[in-house]
């Protein structure tokens, strides 16, 4: 292949070609060009701004979230120089209610709206509002957020105040099938035996006897499972 022939082929090899092409598409197709580069950028700043947003609203509900959960963290007392207290136990819990509802209503299924349901219900139990409790925590126990199994537990316990013993013993047997970092499995069998107690004493034995107190990290199932031991022995 002689030097002048080489020359032609590189001048002609496909890249060259393409590059080529695209120049005289663009040069002749010039307003088509230019509108695509331009939906090219909107489409790029929309997924930008996107992501923006999301993080944004992210912040916002998780910081309405936290202030929610300041009022009920707020102590009940008199009145000082070193922060906010309420004067009773009723004031904090109609305010720490409504700050919460404030929340659910707000971001409704999101993670602080899950979060902050999980934390009325709680509310609402202890306040003797069980139809409301019932409602929020099934919402909670029965999501993929972090407190559903807080949720569970909690619900379970308001379902052995009503004399709900199978709802109760259902949920507490989930967990012992799945329990996870903030519920264990020997916390919920614990729940189960003390369900058991009174209606079946005999199982209730039985369930305290398969615990598992190896673990050193929770000192206090091993305390619970031998209090119950001792009651049932009576």
């Amino acid at each position: 292949m002689t030097r002048h022939e080489l020359k032609a082929q590189l001048e002609h090899d496909q890249f060259t070609d393409t590059v080529s092409g695209a120049i005289a598409y663009a040069s002749s197709h010039r307003e088509v060009v230019i509108r695509w580069a331009v939906i090219g950028g909107v489409a790029l700043l929309l997924a930008i701004g996107g992501y923006w947003y999301y993080s944004h609203q992210k912040s916002v509900r998780q910081q309405d979230l936290s202030a929610a959960l300041s009022v009920v963290d707020t102590p009940v007392g008199p009145a000082n120089e070193y922060g906010k207290t309420f004067p009773t136990e009723d004031a904090k819990r109609k305010a720490a209610l409504q700050a919460l509802s404030g929340v659910v209503s707000k971001y409704p299924g999101s993670r602080a709206g899950l979060i902050a349901q999980y934390y009325r219900g709680t509310l609402e139990a202890r306040a003797g509002d069980v139809k409301s409790a019932e409602t929020d925590l099934r919402a909670a126990a029965n999501s993929d957020s972090e407190v559903a199994p807080l949720a569970r537990i909690a619900l379970a316990q308001v379902y052995l105040g009503e004399k709900k013993m199978s709802e109760a013993q259902g949920l507490l047997r989930e967990i012992i099938r799945s329990p996870t970092s903030l519920v264990s499995k020997a916390q919920a069998q614990i729940l189960l035996a003390k369900a058991d107690e009174t209606v079946n004493p005999v199982e209730s034995k039985n369930i305290l006897k398969s615990i598992d107190k190896s673990d050193q990290g929770r000192p206090a199932v091993s305390r619970a499972a031998d209090q119950l031991s001792s009651q049932l022995a009576k």
